[in-house]
């Protein structure tokens, strides 16, 4: 049979519980055997764990370290009128050419090109006569009356 609060065991163990759920828990262990025997199994495993030897790496990493690091070279410093500044010259760059190339294309569609196609041929893409056909009226077909 399975308890339902088999996994609130753990965190009771770590002491993760607000007060009023650990005092709860606690009295839930008198009576809940299960929950003792796995209480008793995490707590045999934490005493193996704390048990096992502790591996040794033979040298002091922290000194190899410091010692790389005082061993590199220095970078390539910046000049001074650059400073600070270095970082957003790509970015000004590349904000500069978008905004020139924007007013360039704005440019190219108000002064002309494709934005003066007439409006008639544009409305016989979408003409209930089908080309070729006849029509009941010039006005249905969008030509003025004197054209044949």
């Amino acid at each position: 049979m399975s308890c339902r609060q088999h996994d609130h065991v753990s965190a009771y163990m770590d002491h993760m519980m607000k007060p009023r759920e650990y005092a709860r828990f606690s009295q839930h262990l008198q009576g809940c055997p299960e929950c003792r025997r796995q209480l008793d199994e995490f707590t045999a495993l934490r005493q193996g764990l704390r048990e096992l030897p502790s591996p040794t790496l033979g040298f002091d990493l922290a000194s190899r370290l410091e010692d790389r690091l005082r061993a590199r070279p220095r970078g390539r410093r910046t000049p001074r009128w650059f400073g600070a500044w270095s970082g957003l010259v790509p970015a000004g760059v590349a904000a500069g050419m978008a905004l020139a190339s924007g007013v360039w294309l704005g440019g190219l569609l108000m002064a002309g090109g494709a934005a003066n196609t007439p409006s008639t041929a544009m409305a016989r893409v979408f003409d209930p006569v089908p080309p070729g056909g006849l029509c009941a009226a010039a006005e249905l077909c969008r030509l003025p009356k004197g054209m044949p």
